[in-house]
């Protein structure tokens, strides 16, 4: 009797776990990330950005349905790759925009969305009058370049692991055997 109780409570919990996470696993990965980014911020006006574009990224994800779809999220981590900013550059563009108050790191990362997404919008341009123009509403063009602007500015830490990691990978750095 016990024993049929403790089997039905952990069968029915382990079903809700796993229910839970295969219906929200794109939400609850953004959530780790932003533990982790949440505790690397060291100051006020980093963590008030981190913290609207992780709030920027769920809705747009969830508004959008887009959680889900595996393309938006490759599109935000092949942006590192393409955009990269100089150090002096981004030093002049803080001097520029009088922002010298704000971290380095929140200028790095908002110049690297907003390239990001210029090239994103003229992609989606592109793509929607050649080829798409009449299978897909036009409201993608919105959708598609502010998902992925506060995506890139919300998980850019994490690509930038990521690739790190791939290329140690490539370059046999990282020691593990094939």
């Amino acid at each position: 009797m016990i024993v049929e109780r403790i089997e039905y409570v952990v069968n029915t919990t382990t079903r809700f776990v796993v229910d839970f996470w295969v219906r929200h696993w794109p939400l609850l990965l953004l959530i780790l990330c932003a533990v982790l980014d949440f505790l690397g911020a060291d100051d006020i006006i980093s963590r008030l950005v981190f913290a609207a574009s992780f709030v920027g990224t769920v809705a747009c994800l969830k508004a959008f349905h887009l959680e889900r779809c595996f393309w938006i999220y490759g599109l935000a981590f092949m942006g590192l790759p393409f955009v990269a900013f100089d150090p002096v550059n981004i030093h002049e563009i803080q001097k520029y925009l009088h922002l010298e108050a704000l971290d380095y790191n929140i200028i790095w990362r908002i110049t690297e969305a907003v390239q990001w997404t210029g090239v994103i919008i003229a992609l989606s341009v592109g793509l929607y009058f050649l080829r798409f123009r009449h299978r897909v509403s036009p409201l993608v063009l919105i959708k598609i370049p502010l998902t992925t602007f506060v995506m890139y500015l919300f998980l850019q830490p994490f690509f930038m692991l990521t690739w790190f990691i791939l290329i140690m990978q490539v370059y046999g750095i990282l020691g593990i055997p094939e």
